[in-house]
């Protein structure tokens, strides 16, 4: 990974014994560690985790409301 200067680990999505769902999910974080810091920011944005500003939306915030996803805080 070379987002952040430093090099990740590599999760192989053709090692032997993983189903189709762990290897499309292992092709999608390659991609993503390959993009460069402001590329991610912009993928997080265009998912609604942050804003343009650079703050989380409200689900995402220490202050949102709890969800199934987060029943307790």
């Amino acid at each position: 990974m070379n987002t952040n200067g430093k090099e990740g680990i590599v999760l192989d999505p053709e090692a032997p014994g993983l189903d189709e769902d762990t290897r499309r999910r292992r092709r999608a974080l390659a991609e993503l560690q390959k993009l460069s810091l402001d590329e991610l920011f912009r993928v997080a944005v265009r998912a609604g985790i942050y804003t343009e500003d650079g703050e989380l939306t409200p689900p995402y915030r220490d202050d949102a409301e709890p969800s199934t996803c987060r029943p307790i805080d």
